[in-house]
């Protein structure tokens, strides 16, 4: 987040992001019967985008915003616990989204035929499927320790 940007809640923004990959992920059940059929290349960069745009933005709001403040701020056996593994994840799933990069930009060593399509769709159901383990782990733990701790996010000079 720039000094220019405006100052978002950041339960709310979390809550916000998560509400949006569910719905891309719902939707992208759909574009993966897409995926399968011929001339679905042209589709791929859609997904891509909204990856680099939401998961990437969402990945780095965490990491530099939500997890210093909450480690710092109460530092609970369970926060030093769980950080990590969600930094974990993140890393994990990055991985994956540069399989689906490598694979969009042509630089695979397969070419595009039924052998890459089978791979794509592979790796995009696996991301597909650690966004939403990530998320709900995020839901299911995080967001309760952000929530009991607002008060560390209620200052500008935070983020």
């Amino acid at each position: 987040m720039t000094p220019t940007d405006e100052w978002v809640d950041p339960l709310k923004r979390l809550i916000r992001d998560h509400k949006e990959t569910l719905e891309f992920v719902e939707n992208l059940e759909q574009v993966m019967r897409i995926l399968q059929e011929k001339d679905s290349w042209e589709k791929l960069k859609s997904i891509e985008t909204f990856f680099n745009r939401h998961i990437l933005e969402h990945f780095a709001f965490e990491e530099t915003v939500i997890f210093p403040a909450v480690l710092s701020g109460i530092a609970s056996p369970e926060s030093r616990e769980l950080i990590p593994e969600l930094q974990s994840e993140h890393q994990s799933i990055l991985k994956e989204l540069e399989a689906v990069q490598t694979l969009a930009s042509g630089s695979s060593p397969l070419s595009p035929d039924s052998d890459m399509d089978k791979e794509l769709y592979a790796v995009v159901r696996q991301i597909m499927d650690s966004l939403l383990r990530h998320a709900s782990k995020e839901d299911d733990r995080l967001l309760p320790i952000i929530e009991k701790n607002r008060h560390l996010f209620n200052r500008k000079d935070v983020l």
